[in-house]
């Protein structure tokens, strides 16, 4: 049986703000379709938390009202098993994922016997990550893959060692600041059940735009479905002149829009250039392509997925000083980092709205309900 630990009294201080904007964005437009979420681990490991998870889903929602709740029926997980499964209004737990993605990160940790965080380790690891990307700020983005009770910790090390902001209010408020973010996956693909694919990227920056204060950034997830290039003109003609950032995070199933292959196949490139992900290739054809339309003062770009590992970081910032270089304008303008220790990491993705299928491109998952038990 697994061992209890407390919730917070307000979960809202600990999640991402991403998810805070998406509910208002959502609820704003009267938007709260039923929506399935699964949540998965990459590896082997066995497989915990999810009755903590569960409580907290049901503690901070009416999930048990409105909806159901899956989680495996397996000891041991394996890469892109389904651990647990929601489907219920949108609303009601779109604000949750930082949460329960945390309790069952840190419980598959803790089973493997890799030790808590370490403040100091983490500090001298941003230390590092800030010599190596030098005038680029970097932005503590991992909320989501440690237990909420470590948020506070973990950011204020994070910021003691040069990051310049985190993601949850609870984090930044070591600075006296609030949390910050884009746009996430969850809304656009949400909006996507209603607009479809094609201009849904441009719909979730205008959604943004006209519901967000003035004095929030512009930011703007444009990987959601693979179109990167495409995605990201769309915003830049929406906002004009005015100032925007789009967001990279391309997931490492996919080859970015434009990109060449890597040996023919999809795989990692070890020198960061080509391959699947957030490669300097993608990211020199979205920048190289804004600027050639006219947009390279106004909008720039933020990336995120896998930006602690800092041989990835050299690699991308000797490519920024090249491209200024060569360029005058810089290849990107800022980083989020996210794994900043030795851990086991979930991840949600939603696979339907009302009942009809909707992935994130790369993530297409069919649901073997055989597997799972209903606990709510």
């Amino acid at each position: 049986m697994e061992i209890k630990k407390k919730l917070p009294k307000d979960h809202k201080p600990y999640t991402d703000k991403y998810f805070i904007r998406a509910k208002q964005i959502l609820e704003a437009e009267g938007i709260n379709p039923i929506a399935g979420m699964r949540v998965f681990a990459r590896g082997k490991g066995e497989v915990k938390g999810l009755d903590n998870a569960v409580e907290a889903i049901t503690h901070f929602s009416d999930v048990e009202k409105t909806g159901e709740i899956w989680t495996t029926k397996d000891s041991i997980y394996k890469t892109e098993d389904t651990l647990l499964l929601i489907k219920a209004p949108i609303l009601t737990y779109v604000d949750l994922e930082t949460l329960y993605l945390g309790i069952i990160s840190d419980a598959i940790t803790e089973a493997v016997g890799i030790s808590r965080p370490d403040y100091n380790k983490i500090k001298e690891k941003f230390q590092r990550l800030k010599l190596i990307y030098g005038d680029v700020p970097i932005t503590y983005f991992g909320a989501r893959h440690y237990h909420w009770s470590l948020d506070k910790e973990i950011a204020q090390a994070a910021l003691d060692g040069g990051a310049v902001q985190t993601s949850t209010d609870n984090g930044s408020s070591y600075k006296g600041m609030k949390g910050v973010g884009t746009t996430p996956h969850v809304l656009t693909l949400v909006l996507a059940s209603i607009y479809g694919k094609d201009k849904v990227t441009l719909k979730t920056a205008e959604l943004f735009d006209k519901y967000m204060p003035q004095d929030i950034a512009r930011m703007t997830l444009v990987d959601t479905f693979n179109k990167e290039i495409t995605d990201s003109l769309m915003v830049a003609r929406f906002f004009g002149k005015r100032k925007n950032f789009i967001r990279i995070d391309t997931c490492g199933e996919n080859i970015g829009e434009g990109c060449s292959l890597y040996k023919g196949k999809k795989e990692k490139d070890p020198s960061y250039n080509l391959g699947t992900g957030v490669t300097i290739e993608l990211v020199t054809n979205v920048r190289e392509r804004l600027i050639k339309e006219g947009y390279g003062g106004s909008i720039e770009i933020f990336l995120t997925s896998g930006f602690g590992n800092e041989d990835k970081a050299r690699a991308f910032s000797e490519s920024n000083d090249k491209f200024m270089q060569r360029t005058n304008y810089n290849l990107f303008c800022g980083v989020g980092v996210g794994e900043v220790c030795e851990a086991k990491f979930c991840t949600a993705d939603i696979f339907e709205i009302n009942g009809r299928p909707i992935y994130k491109t790369g993530r297409e998952k069919t649901i073997d309900y055989s597997k799972l038990k209903r606990v709510v």
